[in-house]
């Protein structure tokens, strides 16, 4: 009996062995499991760190090759290399204008031309400058205390000027009487006083009060002068990359930061000042101070509707309806507000709305249409814009008047109009 109930106790033995051998085992891989988990959050720890150190971080370090590693295909060329805060609301360069895409380029600068460590070739200056690199793009740093205008002709009455401003190190109390300015004068020179001109300002100092206010000035013989601090938040652009966009029409200024209106001026360009001048003060070279401007575009832009509508009246194919009827299209609408809120900004304007056809169809009932479309068109202002209804007349004329052949698509296109004239 002795030898079975020891082969038992035996197998036995082995079972809880094994048992808890098992239970070692798993816990053995749930403890390794654990500590590979609490690796894995550790590295994710770290990279999100990492991420969010590299987005709060602002601004980046500015670093300059010494003279050992400058190319030595090109020993004059002082290349640098620097990283500046994106801002996110950051505009890209595309045909036309940012605003007015149909609007025609007449300058466009890319510095891509331009050696680095060299002054550009379109510009002219009384201080100095170079070209540098600024996260592997080519862009034209300005020295203290100078005046840069680009080789061009007499700007036209309503045009559009684009750029990006990149600065950087601009935290220092010695920059207290720094500032940017970009300035529209009368004639093409470099010295620091012109006759007539406007320009707008605002301190490169980041730790100044003045970063919340973007001054504005005009000057010249008999106008009426504007000089007033405007308040516009510009700290956030210091130390960064920013895009200005500059509207010139006629009288009319207005400026965009990062696609946010910060000025808009009806008379402040009271003369005719056509050239555009970029000015730099207080800045030390020595200290690495950046101020740089990259993608400077002028584009020519059709004249406002307030100005069109002063020298005597405009038509336009931009108000649409659907085909045989006096219903609007929705595609219409921008420019119906466009043109009711220029209406809003100026009471005194009075309209003429006229409505124009093609030639398919019956004549008479053609003229029933061109009626009945500039009606359409001055009830959307009345009831959507809120026009006085006193300040609109309206009138027919179908296809008496056509301004293409009516024979081709596209003449037919031109001649469903609604024409505006002032009254």
């Amino acid at each position: 009996m002795k030898y079975p109930l020891i082969l038992c106790i035996l197998l036995c033995a082995n079972l809880s062995s094994a048992q808890l051998l098992k239970k070692l085992t798993k816990k053995a891989e749930q403890a390794a499991e654990r500590t590979l988990e609490r690796k894995v959050e550790e590295k994710t720890e770290e990279k999100t760190s990492q991420v969010v150190d590299s987005i709060f971080e602002a601004p980046k370090k500015v670093t300059q090759k010494s003279s050992k590693e400058k190319k030595t295909n090109n020993p004059s060329n002082s290349e640098q290399e620097i990283e500046i805060q994106n801002n996110e609301t950051q505009t890209a360069i595309i045909s036309g204008s940012t605003f007015f895409p149909n609007g025609s380029i007449v300058f466009f600068e890319s510095f891509e031309n331009d050696s680095t460590g060299d002054f550009p070739a379109n510009w002219e200056t009384n201080s100095g400058g170079e070209i540098i690199l600024i996260d592997n793009e080519k862009a034209f740093r300005l020295y203290p205390n100078g005046i840069y205008i680009p080789n061009l002709d007499r700007l036209p009455e309503n045009y559009a000027l684009e750029f990006d401003l990149i600065t950087s190190n601009l935290k220092y109390k010695g920059l207290s009487g720094s500032n940017f300015s970009v300035e529209i004068v009368n004639e093409k020179t470099l010295s620091k006083n012109t006759s007539s001109g406007a320009k707008f300002e605002f301190s490169l100092w980041k730790g100044s009060s003045l970063t919340s206010k973007i001054h504005v000035e005009n000057w010249g013989k008999n106008i009426q002068p504007i000089q007033n601090n405007i308040d516009f938040k510009l700290d956030d652009i210091l130390n960064a990359k920013t895009h200005f966009t500059l509207l010139i029409n006629n009288k009319r200024f207005r400026l965009y930061v990062n696609n946010e209106k910060a000025v808009d001026l009806p008379t402040f360009i009271q003369t005719q000042n056509n050239y555009i001048r970029f000015n730099l003060k207080g800045t030390d070279k020595n200290l690495n101070h950046i101020a740089a401007i990259q993608n400077v575009k002028i584009t020519q832009e059709s004249e406002d509707l307030r100005s069109l509508i002063l020298k005597g009246g405009f038509s336009t194919t931009e108000i649409l309806f659907n085909s045989g009827s006096d219903q609007i299209k929705q595609e219409s609408f921008p420019f119906l507000e466009k043109l009711g809120t220029t209406l809003k900004q100026d009471s005194s304007l009075r309209l003429l709305i006229i409505g124009h056809t093609d030639s398919d169809g019956d004549q008479v009932k053609n003229m029933t249409l061109s009626k009945s479309r500039a009606f359409a068109v001055a009830n959307y202002l009345i009831d959507v814009m809120g026009i006085d209804k006193k300040r609109l007349t309206t009138q027919g004329r179908g296809e008496n008047e056509p301004v293409a052949d009516n024979t081709s698509e596209s003449g037919k296109a031109k001649n469903r109009r609604v024409e505006f004239k002032k009254i």
